[in-house]
This record gives C-alpha cells, structure tokens and sequence, in this order.
C-alpha cells in the first residue's frame, strides 16, 4: 500500500469533511482519488462527463486538465 503525504491547506479538507459529512482526511482523499480514476476510465472510454439540473438542464462539460490528458493514454 502506497503512503501518500499532501501539502494542503488544512482549511481546504476540512471545508471538504464538512460539505460531505466525512469525518477522517484519510476516507475523504480514498473518494476523491476514487472518483478521479472512475472519470478518467469514462474518459478513456469516449464518453462526455457533465453536470445538469435536477431537472436536465442546464448542462455543462465537466473540464480537468488531467482528464483531458487522460484520452491521450488509452
């Protein structure tokens, strides 16, 4: 198992736990770190990550640098 160590703003993750309700640093970048490697395999995979409404609308293209360099390792 990796150890990972992040120079972060400490106000940055706990604004983060608290948005979510996560309670430990260390759940909170398993998820996050877990989401970025789900998008990236949409990505790989040709597919368009967006965000709507509840109702549908609005929609608009989610844009991550890293994502974007993501297409070019299928």
């Amino acid at each position: 198992m990796a150890e990972i160590r992040l120079n972060i703003d400490d106000g940055f993750f706990e604004s983060l736990k608290k948005e979510t309700g996560i309670k430990k640093t260390a759940q909170l970048t398993n998820e996050a770190l877990n989401l970025l490697k789900w998008a990236a395999s949409e990505i790989r995979a040709g597919r368009i990550l967006t965000t709507s409404n509840a109702d549908g609308s609005g929609q608009k293209k989610i844009v991550i640098p890293s994502l974007e360099n993501a297409k070019l390792t299928k």
